[in-house]
């Protein structure tokens, strides 16, 4: 048993030597893009990418595994035999797929995926793109791999022969039935620090290392592995893409969103054009937990109070329901989808604005501070990509901190900001996004609602992390930093909790976006018009003076010209809402379930979300 182990080990050994082989060669062929990476860097991209080696290694060795459990059935000779090609046929599908992203990458600068095979619809365009270097190379480099191929699987299964006889036969299945048990530890992405406990499932953003180089985190990506996943993700995308016209999906899209409103004047709130910035995403935080905005009363008694010293935006909306559309909508005005979250595609995301990009580049400070994994949604590669100077994640934290599902506690991390804060130079544009708020509901106070459902348990949590923020701005009002600082505080999404809203209900949605600081030219106002998370950074920028055309979808909200309206998305669905209509519609039932004022309005949301849909794809 302990040979058969060892053999087993070694086949996995020669998939990872594979994947280091094609990442040399894509380097190398590659070279124009790489050309002012240093070697130290090059390395690390072999150490970052074997994450998504050893992922991908763990998915090829599941069929090998089963036929090495079945070989006291089957017989030596023809398990070897099905061995040798299994394991022959998965490296010919990994080398087409290497090779090709080889051209792709060196034509588009983009790693080959599933958006790529629409192509085969037109091979007119695909023969004409053909040269002498596109084709002899790459038909030179497949022979060598494919012989190659058979000939190193035939190798290693004669030389390292499993010993597949039928004696003790009964510990061969149960050997290699754990080992394909324990191969999914790899595949999924290993254990969180904690013991004992999974970590969260792996992205392409774990490998992405360099917030500078983008070819280099390319590199580090495993091509098979992104290949499959970016299939499963376009198996959702059809239903809202072809629905109507292009060009009147465009003319609904643009009635609804308005025009952008370069160079128009607005309002300035702001006592000065270059203040320091603290952004706060509260987790979860809904409107219905909010008094000040209708919602539950006594649940979030700092926020109620802190929204008289402030500005309070009373009609914002979440453009998604989960973090990952969040998150992307805020910091990059990109809209949430009811299949994907382009923050979950490294790939498309290189191609967006970025909040903290576009204030970094008027000499600002920049961090983020989340107490969770930085890998969940793609966070690492997604700030990287902003550009942003440092990260703060539960890593970075006293192991004995971490003690719950998700992380690190939000008093803890409040603190651990206030206490960086006070060494920073400013200007700074710091985000820390809170997380006690999220299922679980794990939260180290006594819960003041209980917590005998889900409901009273998620107003404790809300209630928690509104104390800790309380606590953290009456500090913040003390620093020398607050007169010249402006805080905005909101949240990632809603949520159905609180009054039990369906997903499909405005309500859901309704989430606070509350100005405050000592940066502020005014206080004690609220802002009712309509609007949605894709407004902060053109509102934000405008404020300072920073021109953002490039945020084509969201709005300043403060521009005279400026068209309320909110839309959002849900598991199979989405809704718009603005001052005179609202429309909910429904994928799994394919209908409008809501529309007002009546039932014969124009088909706004579906081509909202096909316009969308046709962006997405394109990146």
């Amino acid at each position: 048993m302990k040979n058969n182990l060892l053999k087993y080990l070694s086949l996995w050994g020669v998939f990872i030597f594979y994947f280091i082989f094609y990442r040399t060669v894509f380097i190398l062929y590659n070279g124009s893009a790489l050309a002012d990476t240093s070697i130290s860097t090059l390395l690390l991209s072999y150490l970052y990418g074997l994450k998504l080696d050893l992922s991908f290694s763990g998915y090829m060795m599941l069929i090998p595994s089963l036929i090495l459990a079945a070989s006291p059935v089957m017989g030596s000779k023809a398990s070897s035999r099905l061995l040798i090609g299994s394991i022959t046929l998965i490296l010919i599908a990994v080398s087409i797929v290497e090779i090709i992203d080889l051209e792709v990458y060196s034509y588009w600068g983009e790693k080959f995926d599933a958006m790529h095979l629409k192509y085969l619809n037109d091979p007119e365009q695909i023969i004409n793109s053909i040269t002498f270097k596109t084709l002899i190379f790459p038909i030179l480099l497949s022979l060598f791999l494919f012989y190659s191929n058979y000939k190193i699987t035939s190798w290693l299964v004669g030389r390292f022969s499993f010993d597949l006889e039928n004696r003790y036969y009964w510990q061969k299945p149960l050997l290699f039935f754990t080992l394909i048990t324990l191969s999914f530890i790899p595949i999924r992405g290993g254990f969180s620090i904690i013991p004992f406990r999974l970590g969260i499932p792996i992205n392409v953003g774990a490998v992405y290392f360099d917030k500078n180089n983008m070819a280099v985190n390319h590199a580090a990506v495993n091509t098979p592995w992104n290949f499959a996943y970016s299939i499963k993700k376009a198996s959702k995308i059809d239903r809202y893409y072809d629905i109507m016209p292009d060009h009147v999906a465009l003319e609904l899209f643009n009635k609804i969103n308005g025009a952008q409103t370069k160079g128009t004047p607005y309002p300035s709130l702001l006592n000065t054009s270059h203040p320091s910035i603290l952004l706060i995403v509260l987790e979860s935080f809904t409107a219905k937990g909010v008094e000040v905005l209708g919602g539950a009363k006594s649940v979030t008694p700092n926020l109620n109070k802190l929204s008289k010293e402030g500005i309070l935006f009373s009609q914002f909306y979440a453009s998604g329901h989960r973090s990952n559309r969040g998150i992307g909508s805020l910091f990059s005005s990109y809209p949430g989808l009811p299949y994907n979250a382009i923050i979950e595609n490294p790939f498309k995301t290189e191609k967006l604005p970025h909040l903290i990009k576009s204030i970094k580049e008027q000499d600002y400070q920049t961090a983020f501070y989340y107490g969770g994994e930085i890998d969940f949604a793609n966070f690492r590669a997604y700030f990287n990509q902003g550009k942003v100077d440092k990260i703060v994640s539960k890593l970075d934290f006293d192991f004995s901190s971490n003690n719950t599902k998700w992380g690190i506690h939000d008093d803890i991390v409040f603190d651990t900001l206030f206490n960086d804060l006070s060494k920073e130079v400013m200007p700074f544009f710091y985000t820390l996004f809170t997380l006690s708020s999220h299922e679980p509901f794990d939260i180290p106070v006594e819960p003041i609602f209980g917590s005998k459902n889900s409901e009273d348990s998620f107003k404790s949590a809300m209630h928690y992390t509104d104390a800790c923020l309380g606590k953290f701005i009456e500090q913040a009002k003390k620093t020398t930093w607050w007169d010249s600082t402006l805080i905005v505080i909101t949240s990632d999404h809603g949520t159905t909790q609180i009054n039990n809203t369906s997903n499909g209900q405005k309500e859901t949605f309704h989430i606070p976006l509350l100005w405050l600081g000592g940066a502020l030219a005014l206080t004690d106002t609220i802002i009712s018009r309509i609007s949605c998370q894709l407004d902060l950074a053109p509102t934000l920028l405008a404020q300072l003076n920073i021109n953002a055309p490039e945020y084509v979808y969201g709005r300043n909200i403060l521009s005279k010209h400026y068209q309320p309206r909110a839309y959002y998305s849900f598991g199979d669905g989405f809704g718009i809402v603005s001052d005179s209509i609202s429309q909910v519609y429904n994928g799994e039932i394919d209908a409008y379930t809501n529309q007002y004022p009546s039932d014969s309005l124009p088909d706004y949301g579906r081509a909202i979300y096909q316009f969308i849909s046709n962006d997405f794809l394109s990146k």
